[in-house]
């Protein structure tokens, strides 16, 4: 029997604790208690929120509808695919994953939030992404209730972006993913290669333990603790700019730094050197600024508003498009 809780407060179930309150909210457990939260809202036209831990979205306003937090745990290993509930914390698997001798997700280390909500924005770092290693989803469909499957590319993903971000009608109950027995690793991003060489590790040769604990390290030293300064990570998305782009960025920005990519005419360039550069950070609006340690970063500090914090990043970017000539786009989803 589950339970269905009347204008509850979002606030712990969000990173920015923004106190925001929703009509309906339900904590799900199993697929059938999902299937039968989301069949009491169809039968009352009631639109339907999922949410997993909260990091990557923001809060400004009371949600006219229901949220369904999604905590449909379990963990399943055949050969190397893995099957995770979507209510799983993402770090945990990882962990696990390196103790069952699986890898290939070293990598994503200490990126907070749920397996569940990974595919959503086609999470990412230090020169991996979840769409190299995932198979296959199980999802409920929110118009219909019915729990079906969807393989790599249907999931269309993008950097940063799957249809889960573009069309708001699945709840992903779970995830498969095809890991590595093999121990070899990606240490090519240029700050997890530098980071190894500092540490007396070579990178050709570091394990996936030796790159999972310095993914931690590094994560930890350059981005704040959403526990203690609430965030939702990068509130950015980096620029990947063709050749054209990056000249004309580099007219304003002489020492902008930038790196190829797998496509010979896209580059990725790093925007918290772009807002650094512009004098932004440490930007204060309100009780909301940006990061001392990652100008990604936006800190919502205690008693701050939603409101303060779209300021914020709206005065961002309106300064980078000004000084810089560039549009930027940001990650979470604002509600």
């Amino acid at each position: 029997m589950i339970d269905i809780k009347k204008d509850f407060s979002l606030k712990e179930s969000n990173s920015l604790a923004f106190d925001h309150r929703v009509e309906y909210y339900c904590e799900a457990k199993t697929i059938e208690d999902c299937q039968e939260f989301i069949g009491f809202c169809l039968k009352r036209n009631i639109p339907i929120f999922p949410l997993g831990e909260g990091t990557n979205i923001v809060l400004t306003k009371k949600i006219k509808g229901a949220v369904l937090k999604v905590s449909v745990l379990g963990k399943k290993k055949k050969e190397e695919d893995v099957i995770i509930g979507g209510g799983e914390n993402w770090n945990d698997i990882v962990l696990w994953s390196l103790k069952k001798k699986l890898y290939g997700l070293e990598n994503l280390a200490l990126i907070p939030g749920t397996a569940g909500a990974a595919p959503v924005q086609n999470i990412g770092a230090y020169g991996e992404e979840i769409s190299s290693r995932l198979i296959s989803v199980e999802v409920i469909n929110l118009n219909n209730n019915e729990l079906i499957y969807l393989n790599s590319n249907e999931c269309k993903f993008g950097y940063r972006d799957s249809i889960f971000k573009r069309e708001e009608e699945y709840l992903i109950t779970s995830i498969k993913l095809k890991l590595n027995k093999s121990s070899k690793t990606n240490t090519s991003y240029h700050s997890l290669h530098d980071y190894l060489l500092r540490d007396d590790i070579d990178p050709s040769q570091a394990t996936p333990h030796q790159v999972c604990r310095a993914v931690t390290s590094i994560r930890k030293k350059i981005l704040p603790d959403p526990s203690i300064e609430p965030n939702v990570g990068s509130f950015y998305k980096n620029l990947f700019l063709n050749k054209s782009e990056l000249q004309n960025l580099k007219n304003y920005v002489s020492d902008l730094p930038y790196f190829k990519t797998e496509n010979d005419n896209l580059f990725k360039v790093p925007l918290a050197f772009l807002i650094e550069k512009a004098g932004l950070k440490g930007k204060r609006i309100g009780k909301c600024h940006v990061s001392d340690k990652h100008a990604l970063v936006l800190v919502a500090d205690e008693g701050s508003s939603s409101k303060e914090l779209i300021k914020l990043s709206d005065f961002i970017t309106r300064h980078i498009l000004k000084t810089m000539k560039i549009d930027i786009e940001i990650e979470p989803k604002i509600i």
